[in-house]
């Protein structure tokens, strides 16, 4: 088993924990206490929500999703293409879904105004999710010239010729350890990864299992990128390779 996926059933795991411990909390102890803002409310509130089946409908929305992160939970682990993605966009829509619909339950002076706010919260959630998916799926810009070497959109990078180090092909992707800061579904891999040693923090701009994979360190950095066509990635090694031996 590899160190990432060490990492992700542990993190995984935790989080699966910690909400089926809210869950089991909420429904079976009705511990009140830790639904956001509850013992804030006046008292015949409190009263009128339980009373009113609100309760009942945030403890349904609760179990509902639990199994649904725990489904995702099993598919991050199996070979399903996009399962894991699946998953986790079936586990929001889900979520911010049942929180409009519990709504309905609410004190009716603030029926309305939770409406609008609990939209408010899916259609941004959403909103950013796609375009953050849309901009980590679209391939990232490469420029070559005899100044620099340049990767433009999400995570780019400008590096001067003269700091670059090396420039190599590689026919397998190292193995990745963990996301410090980037995207990771569907098969791409953009921003900070730590990979196995010797090589450490990096950045990425890879579509997994898409040999071969260009290879470029700096003193104190490194990339590896690639592009669905291989020709494309070996286009873009070659011009690179052929301006910086132009500069040593």
């Amino acid at each position: 088993m590899s160190t990432g996926t060490i990492i992700f059933i542990i993190a995984m795991g935790w989080a699966l924990i910690i909400h089926g411990g809210l869950t089991y909390l909420i429904v079976k102890k009705k511990e009140y206490s830790l639904i956001s803002g509850f013992l804030n409310r006046p008292k015949e509130e409190q009263e009128y929500l339980i009373q009113n089946g609100y309760i009942e409908a945030l403890g349904r929305i609760f179990k509902i999703t639990f199994f649904i992160f725990a489904a995702t939970f099993l598919l991050g682990l199996l070979p399903i293409p996009y399962g894991f993605e699946i998953g986790i966009a079936l586990f929001l829509v889900v979520l911010l879904g049942g929180l409009i619909w519990m709504q309905k339950f609410e004190v009716p002076h603030k029926r309305k105004k939770m409406y609008w706010i609990t939209s408010g919260i899916m259609a941004v959630t959403i909103g950013l999710v796609g375009w953050l998916t849309i901009a980590g799926l679209v391939d990232n810009e490469v420029t070559v010239n005899h100044e620099t070497f340049e990767i433009s959109g999400m995570y780019g990078v400008e590096w001067p010729i003269k700091d670059i180090k090396s420039v190599e092909l590689l026919e397998e992707l190292p193995e990745v350890i963990m996301k410090s800061d980037g995207f990771a579904t569907a098969g791409q891999l953009k921003g900070n990864f730590l990979l196995e040693e010797p090589y450490g923090n990096g950045l990425l701009f890879v579509n997994w299992k898409n040999t071969p994979y260009l290879y470029v360190t700096t003193k104190n950095n490194y990339l590896i990128l690639n592009r669905k066509n291989s020709e494309d990635t070996k286009n873009i090694y070659e011009s690179l390779l052929k301006v910086w031996e132009s500069q040593k």
